[in-house]
């Protein structure tokens, strides 16, 4: 690893990435694996540990070694004991930019069983609910790339990755808010206010200043008749 640069799961102790960041990310696993699957080849460990975050450069994949094999939250459950395959290294990559995106990872669990169970069931937490605001079409990709069956995923890591980072496009020429994502939990903050709705004077309660207006006229009446 170079000097300046910086491992994914380092960076993702202090919580979520920049989306743009996330994106770069996305294009460089898709462009590797896919080229190793049309190779014949299947990479079977791609891990937080292995990406190198470096500052004004793109992120790039480091050489897999055996302490990168074997992390249960990013292996799918097929594979599990068994040589992985092109859809087992999608579904690697899908989990790595779901915690990318939010800090937190997509299958519950504090050990090996529990993880397993998440992933063999799809026990998966939306993103919807760790960071507010954001576009479910993004979490409907996370869905299918994440899905518990192979035959549901993508067909390439590009295909994957095309249209992760097109439903973060869409949410902003529609204005769905897109918030730099947080690591804090669910409820630890408000969601923000769309970006329109911040540029205009909220509406007058013209009922309610009238219904006002009523009630103190009937109080100078009452007043009034008191005092005579």
């Amino acid at each position: 690893m170079s000097d300046d640069g910086e491992r994914l799961d380092v960076r993702l102790e202090r919580g979520a990435v920049e989306i743009d960041e996330v994106i770069e990310i996305a294009r460089m696993l898709a462009v590797h694996l896919d080229a190793e699957h049309a190779a014949g080849r299947v990479d079977g460990a791609v891990v937080p540990s292995r990406i190198e975050l470096r500052p004004g450069g793109a992120p790039r994949l480091l050489e897999a070694a055996k302490e990168h094999r074997g992390q249960k939250a990013y292996i799918a459950h097929e594979v599990w004991g068994i040589a992985s395959t092109p859809a087992a290294d999608q579904f690697s990559m899908a989990a790595i930019l779901y915690e990318a995106l939010c800090g937190g990872r997509a299958f519950p669990g504090d050990d090996s069983d529990k993880i397993r169970v998440s992933i063999t069931t799809g026990n998966r937490v939306p993103l919807a609910a760790r960071v507010p605001g954001l576009a479910d079409a993004v979490d409907d990709v996370f869905t299918r790339a994440l899905a518990v069956e192979p035959a549901d995923r993508y067909p390439s890591c590009s295909a994957f990755a095309d249209e992760l980072v097109s439903a973060m496009e869409r949410s902003r020429d529609a204005q769905v808010l897109v918030q730099k994502p947080s690591s804090r939990p669910p409820g630890s903050r408000p969601p923000g206010r769309m970006p329109q709705w911040d540029d205009e004077d909220p509406p007058i309660p013209w009922l309610k200043v009238a219904v006002g207006m009523v009630m103190l006229a009937a109080i100078a009446a009452l007043l009034a008749v008191a005092s005579k």
